[in-house]
């Protein structure tokens, strides 16, 4: 089976110069966690979601593979609500990962959900070489459909 038929019915994609705030509003309105950053040409430039946005909000010591391990508990909160308002009128382009996987339509189910097991980022499905932006694989879509699949073999 073709990848494709798992793509999100919710895949939002964004202009690389929407606002962070508007980008987090809508992906709260429609219910799901990322979009792709796609350009006036519909070539996807990256991914945006509220990880992407979570890890920019943190320092850079907690942010590192291990942080700094400390013996006293930091108040960081305000710290950190502080950093939000400050990423707030930034472009999406700003934060969003540029190293992404996409993969092609006819891409076997299986490779897509063996990325998905692998990683918490969603999977791109981009059109040809030209990477156009078609969708995206997050494990809730990859899993409906393979209930969808399941339940139409009984």
């Amino acid at each position: 089976m073709p990848s494709h038929a798992a793509i999100a019915e919710q895949s939002l994609s964004f202009s690389p110069d929407m606002e962070v705030e508007k980008a987090l509003k809508e992906l709260k309105k429609k219910k799901t966690e990322s979009a792709a950053i796609v350009n006036e040409q519909g070539e996807v430039e990256g991914v945006f979601s509220l990880q992407i946005v979570m890890k920019n909000l943190l320092p850079v010591s907690v942010a590192m593979a291990d942080g700094i391990q400390l013996d006293v508990t930091v108040r960081a909160a305000p710290g950190i609500a502080k950093r939000l308002k400050k990423v707030s009128p930034l472009a999406v382009a700003e934060l969003m990962e540029r190293k992404f996987k996409a993969v092609y339509p006819e891409t076997p189910i299986w490779e897509a959900v063996n990325y998905l097991v692998s990683s918490n980022d969603p999977l791109v499905v981009v059109e040809g070489q030209n990477n156009k932006f078609i969708g995206l694989i997050t494990s809730q879509s990859a899993m409906d459909e393979l209930k969808r699949l399941q339940e139409s073999e009984t």
